[in-house]
């Protein structure tokens, strides 16, 4: 099932997006939650051992270039009313390239 990952300890990164890589975001509402499917390649890894970590966990910074960028539909979606048929069906259309 589709689930939100929480990240207390600290913020996630951000991504700046213009309207010719997402026309959808001129209907969008600032504060609005939206869904966006995001494929990527891994251009780059790093160890960051010299960054402080509140834990043991390897300190590891990856770099990614966006290849493609989809809205998952073009209004804000609960994620409570996606039934998971409907989720693995998502999956399997934008592994396949239909979305």
């Amino acid at each position: 099932m589709f689930e939100d990952i929480y990240h207390d300890e600290r913020d996630l990164p951000e991504i700046s997006l213009r309207q010719i890589d997402l026309p959808e975001i001129l209907k969008w509402k600032v504060g609005g939650k939206y869904y966006l499917i995001i494929k990527a390649e891994m251009t780059g890894i790093r160890n960051m051992r010299g960054l402080p970590q509140s834990s043991d966990e390897p300190k590891i910074e990856a770099d990614f270039q966006v290849t493609s960028i989809r809205a998952l539909g073009d209004k804000p979606i609960d994620v409570k009313a996606i039934e998971k048929k409907e989720f693995d069906n998502l999956v399997g259309r934008v592994k396949s390239g239909d979305l």
